[in-house]
């Protein structure tokens, strides 16, 4: 019996480390998204405590061919995108198997590091997966985060409400 609590336990805890994470899909015109996690954050909003790293899986079926793919990530605050830096911005790179096909499964592996000098602040993240060729999305999503320094202290500037998570995008 204590083997199977421990069993039931660990299986638990390993779900709440990659569960998926809750998104919305902002205009993903060439491609599917299967499904989104990001570590240590099976629910809305992400607390991203700064000085650490953050691994994100973006899984994604092609519904049309490119020769390369691309990658953004922006933090949206109050309306406003603002781009984090990529040391490479490459989708090739980050396991997405270029060329893309038609119909091609991907999972777009890839990290967030949170700098210390970020503000502590709620806002939203933005993820695009963009076809080269063709100038528009594989995949786009946003979900909500609070950036903090780990004391709790954060500057609300994205006004979200339980249940209403994406108010601010409709």
């Amino acid at each position: 019996m204590l083997k199977l609590f421990i069993l039931i336990a660990l299986s638990c805890s390993i779900n709440s480390i990659w569960a998926d994470t809750p998104f919305k899909d902002c205009g993903s015109e060439l491609g599917t998204i299967q499904s989104f996690t990001v570590t240590d954050c099976p629910t809305a909003p992400c607390k991203f405590e700064k000085g650490k790293t953050y691994a994100m899986n973006l899984t994604f079926t092609a519904k049309a061919p490119s020769k390369t793919a691309s990658v953004s990530i922006h933090g949206v605050i109050g309306g406003i995108p603002v781009p984090f830096p990529l040391p490479d911005p490459d989708a090739c790179k980050m396991n997405v198997k270029c060329p893309v096909n038609q119909n091609d499964k991907n999972e777009a592996s890839m990290s967030l590091p949170v700098l210390s000098s970020y503000p502590s602040i709620s806002l939203y993240v933005k993820i695009e997966i963009k076809a080269d060729d063709q100038h528009q999305d594989y995949a786009c999503l946003t979900f909500p985060a609070t950036i903090t320094s780990g004391s709790g202290h954060k500057r609300n500037l994205v006004g979200w409400k339980k249940g209403k998570l994406f108010e601010m995008l409709d």
